[in-house]
């Protein structure tokens, strides 16, 4: 069975629509990442599908006495949640990472307070905090997401690189400056050979990025920049004949008036002292010019 009838087969008993026929496309765009995904992994075609098939199947139990709207809502939070996309080897190594950081954290903290030297804070935290961004920076850009394909590994892994060699030669900044050498001219001769050469190659490798969008996330961003696109023409078109119609200028005339009348109430208030109050009259017509210029672009319509 394809991806199409396993989507077909679980909404059969609903009434097509618009909305859902969007819905189906885009689910079934989710499952083809899914397979995608599978397959890069070594697994067949068939055997991915079975799996698939298996996943959809469970799923498609649970969902099936809900409403359409519940059922959507049900298929959305397991193809395109991030949990779909982290496997347990994945989440073991986040977990790893996340412990390290905090084990240097906690390691450089204590050798501060034990010694009093700004060296034993950096110094722990240049490799034990260094080299777990590093790889959270690496785990971050391989991981397929329910709107991103993964990046490669090899770029991934100089983009890790560049991270934990910029780190490296900044965490070196403050114990070069703070520390018992004392030195401006160290510290700032250190980032030299360590964080420009990362900035540099991590700006690379930013400007060459490749879009790792998946295809429903370009759809929409489509049907978002045709939206825009129609209503900045209704928007033209409005404008358009609000000046062809003679409304403008009318509404010009209207609003010289009213703020001549305005200002002129303002002055007298001040001649007469009455600083307090002599605010009223500019908003008033403010809001009188808001409420003529709705009118005549109603009346343009």
């Amino acid at each position: 069975m394809e991806l199409k009838e396993f989507i077909d087969h679980a909404f059969e008993k609903y009434e097509e629509s618009p909305e859902l026929i969007d819905f189906k496309e885009e689910l079934l765009t989710n499952l083809q990442d899914r397979l995608n995904s599978l397959e890069a992994t070594g697994m067949k075609r068939s055997e991915a599908l079975k799996k698939i098939e298996i996943e959809f199947a469970d799923i498609n139990k649970i969902a099936d006495e809900m409403s359409l709207a519940k059922k959507k809502e049900v298929f959305e939070m397991r193809y395109m949640s991030l949990r779909n996309f982290v496997t347990k080897p994945r989440a073991v190594i986040y977990t790893i990472l996340g412990v390290l950081a905090v084990f240097g954290l906690i390691s450089a903290g204590l050798g501060y307070l034990d010694s009093g030297k700004i060296e034993a804070l950096m110094g722990v935290m240049m490799v034990f905090l260094a080299i777990p961004l590093a790889g959270f920076v690496y785990m971050g850009l391989t991981q397929e997401t329910a709107t991103r394909h993964p990046m490669r590994p090899l770029r991934a892994s100089i983009y890790a690189i560049a991270v934990f060699v910029f780190l490296f030669g900044a965490l070196q900044v403050p114990m070069l400056v703070f520390g018992e050498a004392k030195s401006l001219e160290a510290a700032l001769a250190v980032l030299i050979p360590f964080a420009l050469p990362g900035i540099g190659v991590i700006a690379f490798l930013m400007i060459t990025e490749s879009d790792h969008r998946k295809a429903w996330v370009l759809k929409e961003a489509e049907k978002q920049k045709a939206w825009a696109l129609k209503e900045a023409e209704k928007q033209m078109e409005r404008a358009k004949s609000f000046e062809t119609s003679g409304n403008a200028q009318t509404f010009g005339i209207m609003t010289a008036g009213l703020w001549i009348l305005a200002i002129g109430s303002f002055v007298f208030l001040l001649i007469l002292k009455l600083w307090i109050y002599s605010w009223i009259p500019l908003v008033i017509a403010l809001a009188a010019m808001m409420f003529l210029l709705a009118h005549y672009l109603k009346k343009s319509l």
